[in-house]
């Protein structure tokens, strides 16, 4: 069975609703196994057990699983520990897209606790790197910059307070394309908190020379995207400017239904470009079906963005021309956080031979998932589809590999050069 991409609107993943949720502070009550969590511990066990697009779940015994954890969530003493049994069932699968995490609410969808200082992490060399600094944030006006390395927050260190995540993600063996996500998601999540409330931030700089700042969290207050079913709110983040080598750059922080008109906006403006940058870095997926319309876009030719089979068949994704398309170069830029509707759209880019890929390997986290609330008030994220690209390769695990290698470095964040983006226009501006 096939399906037009064209005709179906799905939402794949996005990464960040679960990187910190994994790790969350539920309530730590002690209390005996309750039929609750019973039914819980069934819902996620069965509905793996019945929807898991591979009938063999990748080799992987899932009825021992069964035997194997049980034991180990009634012996749990808090929610926390209960749905921790939970996400570590679930790594037997070693795949992306499965996960539990507490309602929206907790994790800073919808409340008062999702406020920051303005500074956007990066892993690089195993810590956490200052890698954009909101102008005019509370971090731009204290003099932070990007390439200064985030050691302490509240006086406590970092790597400390990241110790039992990284000890976490070793028992779950997730690739290191995720690890760094996970860990530089938390550094985030670690300086965050409520609206006007105060952290001490202390920073290493280009020599360092430790730099402690006290810093306002300031709560967001730009666009928000609409739920989508159980996919909650997301923040709208949009960027678009002309370089002066006359290429067009576009970054936009999700695939969320706002993004739509903005994304065809740019392109058109820039028709007279001699080449456009889509920056997906840090770009962890969102509303699939935007990816066919934006491809649309950039060619006068249907291409192909891959397949995805489930239980139920094989799903095509197409994307279809549109008028007067942008038919110049193209360039996506990815790196390690760039996953699933992201690495769709590069791969698809790519393999058609449309663009170019330039960064560095893409986070390899791309199946069709859906939420589901779990009896305990947590949501339940399974995928249902595989996914593979125009060329047949499975990118789950594997990533999207670049044409062209370029590692972000501390050294040239300090010196105030983003080397990825000049390797892009590189490319646009060659021969």
């Amino acid at each position: 069975m096939k399906q037009s991409f064209s005709r179906i609107l799905f939402a794949v993943l996005a990464l960040q609703l679960s990187l910190v949720a994994a790790f969350g502070q539920a309530p730590a009550t002690a209390v005996e196994f309750p039929k609750v969590r019973q039914d819980a511990f069934d819902k996620v066990w069965n509905t793996i057990n019945e929807k898991h697009y591979d009938p063999e779940f990748g080799g992987v015994d899932w009825i021992h699983v069964r035997e194997l954890y049980l034991p180990k969530a009634k012996a749990a003493k808090s929610d926390q520990e209960f749905h921790n049994v939970l996400r570590q069932m679930l790594g037997e699968l070693k795949l992306s897209h499965f996960n539990v995490f507490p309602p929206p609410p907790a994790i800073g969808t919808e409340n008062d606790s999702n406020a920051s200082v303005g500074v956007e992490i990066k892993w690089i060399g195993n810590a956490p790197v200052v890698f954009r600094v909101t102008s005019g944030s509370p971090a731009d006006t204290a003099g932070i910059k990007p390439g200064f390395v985030l050691s302490k927050a509240d006086g406590k260190l970092v790597s400390e307070t990241l110790k039992p995540i990284q000890e976490s993600l070793v028992k779950r063996q997730v690739t290191e394309m995720m690890r760094r996500l996970y860990l530089e998601r938390n550094a985030e999540a670690i300086i965050g908190g409520r609206p006007d409330t105060k952290v001490e931030l202390e920073f290493l700089d280009g020599e360092d020379k430790a730099v402690t700042v006290d810093l306002n969290r300031v709560k967001y207050t730009g666009e928000m995207s609409q739920a989508l079913g159980n996919f909650p709110k997301q923040r709208v983040i949009f960027e678009s400017r002309l370089l002066p080598e006359n290429i067009g750059y576009i970054r936009f922080n999700m695939w969320v239904i706002p993004q739509a008109a903005k994304i065809r906006a740019a392109i058109r403006e820039y028709a007279n470009a001699d080449g456009i940058i889509i920056d997906l870095r840090g770009n962890p997926g969102g509303v699939g079906g935007l990816a066919g319309g934006v491809a649309g876009l950039l060619s006068d030719k249907q291409v192909s963005l891959g397949t995805m089979t489930s239980r139920a068949g094989t799903m095509s994704l197409l994307g279809y021309p549109q008028p007067d398309p942008f038919l110049k170069k193209i360039v996506i830029l990815t790196d390690h956080g760039t996953g699933s509707t992201s690495e769709m759209f590069a791969a698809g880019i790519q393999e058609n031979a449309r663009g170019k890929v330039i960064g560095e390997t893409s986070a390899g986290a791309i199946l069709l998932s859906v939420f589901d609330p779990l009896p305990t008030g947590y949501m339940f994220q399974y995928a249902i589809s595989d996914y593979k690209s125009p060329k047949n390769i499975l990118i789950e695990g594997r990533g999207v590999k670049p044409d062209r290698e370029v590692v972000l470095t501390r050294e040239s964040l300090l010196a105030g050069r983003d080397i990825q983006l000049d390797a892009a226009v590189a490319e646009i501006r060659k021969n």
